[in-house]
């Protein structure tokens, strides 16, 4: 493993300690929750939770010679409150790369910042804001080698004890980078429906992350259909540890594009 990846994954420690000590500390004064409810707020695009998670996918049939990549992505969410009864929410994610196409290799793709004001009350949740993507790829093709950044939009309902559904639409420019890479105009269209299975705290998740590239001269959709399975468990200290597993088919993508993939996440949530 590469040193930038090894320091990375020691700031994965030392940031699940400080959240772990964190909730232990606000777990002495604030109620606790139920399961059911965290899985709610998992679903909440405005609601107020500090999360942490690593989530390992594994894309098959990559390439001509139908290879494997395999990616790990570190997510981090939070929240300012506002005074209107209102929020800031924020999210990054930084991806971890291993791939056997275009060579053995291992390495850091694009990280991506973004941010988003939400009302928090009611069951109609609508936000916008901006997205931020950083060029920290430490190889070209794990990344755009571009500054990118643009608007977000999101919408959901909720429908308290059975379902949530709605979506997040993001577009991005690049506006400095590696001048001799492509411009960057790429949007991203994420609907979700989540259903709760029952009240402990399991849901099902329909969701697609689909993109369109628009510099692309073919082929610029890849859209995936994603189910995924996600329990949360007991609370430790305050801590809500969730579990997911899911899979993924691609009904549009590039030539070379993956066909799946299968997935799995681990999460630390402070409600």
């Amino acid at each position: 493993m590469k040193s930038n990846q090894v320091r990375i994954l020691c700031g994965l420690v030392a940031i699940s300690v400080c959240v772990l000590s964190a909730a232990g500390a606000r777990a002495q004064t604030d109620e606790t929750i139920t399961s059911q409810e965290v899985a709610e707020m998992l679903s909440d695009p405005a609601a107020k939770l500090i999360l942490f998670n690593a989530a390992y996918r594994a894309y098959r049939d990559v390439g001509p010679a139908d290879e494997t990549l395999e990616e790990v992505r570190l997510n981090g969410a939070g929240y300012l409150s506002l005074r209107d009864k209102s929020a800031l929410l924020y999210r990054a994610y930084l991806p971890l790369y291993s791939a056997d196409l275009p060579g053995d290799d291992e390495g850091v793709g694009d990280a991506v910042l973004s941010a988003y004001w939400a009302p928090v009350a009611g069951d109609l949740v609508l936000g916008y804001g901006g997205a931020l993507m950083m060029p920290t790829a430490s190889e070209d093709y794990f990344g755009f080698d571009k500054w990118s950044a643009g608007p977000t939009l999101v919408i959901a309902k909720k429908v308290p004890g059975t379902c949530t559904f709605g979506g997040l639409l993001t577009h991005v420019w690049s506006f400095a980078g590696n001048d001799a890479r492509e411009d960057v105009s790429l949007t991203t269209i994420q609907p979700a429906i989540v259903y709760f299975l029952n009240q402990m705290g399991t849901s099902l998740t329909w969701t697609s992350e689909t993109t369109y590239d628009w510099e692309a001269e073919q082929d610029g959709w890849q859209v995936p259909m994603t189910l995924v399975l996600e329990q949360v468990l007991p609370p430790v200290g305050g801590v809500y540890p969730t579990v997911s597993v899911g899979g993924s088919y691609y009904v549009a993508k590039s030539d070379y594009a993956q066909e799946w993939d299968i997935r799995g996440t681990v999460s630390l949530v402070i409600p």
